[in-house]
């Protein structure tokens, strides 16, 4: 084995990791997996084979990439047609426990954080780095991170629920929603859906999708309840379950039509948020045959 293999197989040891950090970052599996790849090249041209502290050290490459990255692509954000929602991010089916840190909604709480209080928040909170560590990756100092990090835990709590469900409250809730747009039955869905209910659509100008947020029980059922008529009236109407950001999902494939990705955020046993995405340069990897199909 030659050192270039040596160092792709040390290396890999992280890649998974490394790319969940990225991701939770920039929102972008794509952009998630070229982050790494430039880490792993970085780490190519340092000479180095071994580590005294790989993790932290690869951590450390990988967060300065994506705050470069951050700036091309709030510039480009600016310009997004509608709404954005993270690209998903798939995962094992196999999955006993949600995994709020890649929630769809934690990700758009982290778009209303600086690019540097988005990565004090999820070194510190969710990757378990000390203050100093984190200072050290982003040249801070550790009072500075401490007090970003205070700002940080203020917005995002202002996102996140504080009833969070399990898994099968988040399965049960998905399939009478499901039921009840499939079989028009308006009663049920009202039933599940939280009287202050977002929903938010991405189509990234390639596909229908609705262009601002819509908001209010009413609103969400009428909207709901349109647009799967015609598949109550006979059109094909295939739907499969896919385990994506850490939660149970829903993928919709009509006939003839674009498909759609949905995420349900559960609040105190109802529906607080719907995200759809349905950008299909987002869903490729969502779209590949997997368990669940009806």
């Amino acid at each position: 084995m030659n050192n270039a293999d040596s160092k792709m197989d040390y290396f890999d040891r992280y890649r998974s990791y490394l790319i969940g950090v990225a991701y939770r970052m920039l929102g972008s599996v794509h952009d998630a997996e070229e982050v790494v790849q430039d880490t792993f090249l970085r780490y190519e041209a340092s000479g180095k084979l071994n580590l005294e502290n790989p993790k932290a050290w690869f951590t450390r490459v990988c967060t300065r990439i994506c705050l470069d990255r951050m700036k091309r692509i709030s510039a480009k954000l600016e310009k997004y047609p509608g709404q954005w929602l993270p690209e998903p991010y798939v995962e094992s089916e196999d999955r006993a426990a949600i995994d709020e840190t890649l929630s769809i909604a934690l990700l758009l709480g982290l778009r209303s954080l600086s690019s540097k209080e988005r990565a004090v928040f999820l070194l510190y909170d969710i990757f378990d780095y000390n203050f100093t560590e984190v200072a050290d990756t982003l040249e801070l100092s550790a009072a500075s991170c401490r007090q970003l990090a205070v700002r940080a835990r203020r917005k995002i709590r202002q996102t996140r629920s504080d009833q969070r469900p399990n898994r099968d409250d988040i399965s049960a809730i998905t399939a009478a929603f499901l039921r009840a747009i499939r079989e028009g039955d308006a009663e049920t869905l009202q039933s599940v859906l939280a009287e202050d209910v977002k929903l938010f659509s991405d189509g990234g100008g390639k596909v229908s999708a609705v262009p601002y947020p819509l908001m209010g029980r009413d609103k969400v059922q009428t909207f709901l309840m349109r647009i799967y008529l015609p598949y109550r009236q006979g059109k094909a109407l295939r739907t499969r379950s896919r385990w994506f950001n850490g939660a149970p999902g829903l993928v919709i494939e009509p006939e003839g039509e674009a498909s759609s990705a949905f995420q349900l955020e559960i609040d105190a046993g109802r529906i607080r948020s719907i995200f759809v995405q349905r950008n299909p340069d987002k869903l490729r990897r969502l779209l590949e045959p997997g368990d669940g199909t009806s």
